[in-house]
């Protein structure tokens, strides 16, 4: 689970997202609802690190800011999961928190420009603020497991979700009410695992350069 490390850099991450297509669906307030929901799970979950609560802005954004980079796939994959089968793009802004006369390390800004980048290549994440090679390698992850995740069905991100909070298989089909194999069908075509290692990969790296800036 999510630690607090406010104490060890005060390099943040903003997490920007946008929710895709949001004024072509028919029923705002099951969306304004859903979206509700899904920042209260977020800022239950990942107390010990939130330097600033997710919240609902603009009608069909959400935004929030954790103290350790690091957590950010983590984080992205519970608010999508929670939010599915709503897709939302998402920008994460790697930087120093809102510092006006250095808006290159301003982790609020990087955060959006990030969300225009991915929104301008349709794809679904983007990193920003990690230095040329940095954003370059991080992208190339993005639009490896972008794809991926647009593909998944409604039943998919269920057993998905579902998978990540109970953890076996067996708990999944009986929560979902379906056999075992289907809970293993489901998660096999929402591709899961390869999505997972994506975020650990992306992870360790934001991990690696904190640690890079701290000696």
């Amino acid at each position: 689970m999510p630690i607090d490390k406010r104490t060890e850099s005060r390099a943040i991450a903003v997490i920007s997202g946008d929710v895709v297509g949001s004024r072509a669906l028919p029923d705002r307030q099951s969306l304004e609802r859903a979206m509700k929901a899904t920042t209260a799970r977020l800022n239950k979950l990942f107390y010990p690190a939130i330097m600033e609560p997710f919240a609902v802005t603009e009608g069909d954004c959400i935004e929030g800011a954790i103290t350790d980079p690091a957590q950010a796939p983590l984080c992205i994959s519970v608010l999508r999961e929670t939010l599915a089968p709503i897709q939302i793009r998402i920008g994460v802004g790697v930087g120093v928190g809102r510092v006006v006369p250095e808006r290159d390390r301003d982790a609020f800004a990087l955060a959006r420009h990030g969300l225009q980048l991915v929104s301008r290549d349709g794809g679904l994440t983007r990193y920003v603020g990690l230095g040329e090679a940095g954003d370059v390698l991080l992208a190339a992850i993005c639009r490896l497991a972008d794809p991926l995740i647009k593909a998944r069905t409604a039943k998919q991100w269920e057993a998905i979700a579902a998978y990540r909070s109970l953890g076996h298989q067996h708990d999944v089909a009986k929560h979902l009410g379906v056999t075992r194999q289907s809970v293993g069908d489901r998660l096999s075509a929402g591709h899961r695992r390869a999505v997972e290692e994506a975020d650990v990969a992306i992870a360790t790296y934001l991990s690696y350069t904190r640690w890079q800036r701290q000696n």
